[in-house]
């Protein structure tokens, strides 16, 4: 049942950004990371969740086994490290999904070039 999610990046400008501002371009993505972690941590409300919503922190062990992972310099990944995680991001046959990935996904997309504009100017 595991998904990935992912947020992708225009290959072509990352390889120019990456030549023009090596250390620069590390930092941006290092920092997108790390703040897709912490914005997901932060979105888990009390248990229990409405459908739709973000879950509800119960033992607090989803919510700790979330860690951002160093793939290489201009890779990152944000991993849940309990089995259960995927179905409550998806929901099953007999509970609607509460996601918490996608919806830092869809924000980290969309903050792309503020992240770079920040580290690069």
């Amino acid at each position: 049942m595991a998904k990935d999610i992912t947020v992708t990046i225009d290959k072509k400008k990352l390889d120019s950004l990456i030549r023009k501002a090596p250390k620069e371009t590390a930092l941006a993505i290092k920092a997108m990371a790390f703040d897709g972690e912490r914005d997901v941590k932060q979105s888990f409300g009390t248990s229990p969740s409405a459908a739709g919503s973000p879950p509800g922190v119960d033992t607090g062990a989803l919510r700790a086994s979330i860690r951002t992972e160093k793939l290489s310099t201009y890779s990152y990944q944000i991993v849940v490290g309990v089995d259960y995680g995927a179905y409550l991001e998806f929901g099953t046959s007999k509970m609607e999904a509460r996601p918490y990935m996608s919806p830092m996904a869809i924000r980290l997309q969309k903050a792309v070039d503020t992240y770079f504009k920040n580290f690069l100017d």
